[in-house]
């Protein structure tokens, strides 16, 4: 059996770096600041993805519209 990391905390304001496998349905690295975590749905992933709402970013940091990821909680270690 393998033991996944425990999701952090991540507060509201928290950036996300994340590359492109490391959350699905994009395709492309997003840099997201996280609204909310959906840590409610969480377990129908089995703890290995979690739905994060934000806002996507571009490299200058300017808001480019609202973002639901589902983001691999390996990729969040050290994040909050």
């Amino acid at each position: 059996m393998t033991t996944l990391p425990a999701l952090p905390h991540l507060a509201a304001g928290t950036i996300l770096e994340l590359r492109k496998e490391d959350w699905r349905y994009g395709g492309h690295p997003l840099r997201l600041r996280v609204e909310q975590v959906r840590h409610d749905i969480s377990h129908y992933y089995r703890e290995e993805w979690v739905w994060i709402v934000g806002e996507r970013l571009d490299a200058d940091g300017a808001a480019q519209g609202r973002i639901e990821a589902l983001v691999r909680v390996a990729a969040l270690v050290g994040a909050g």
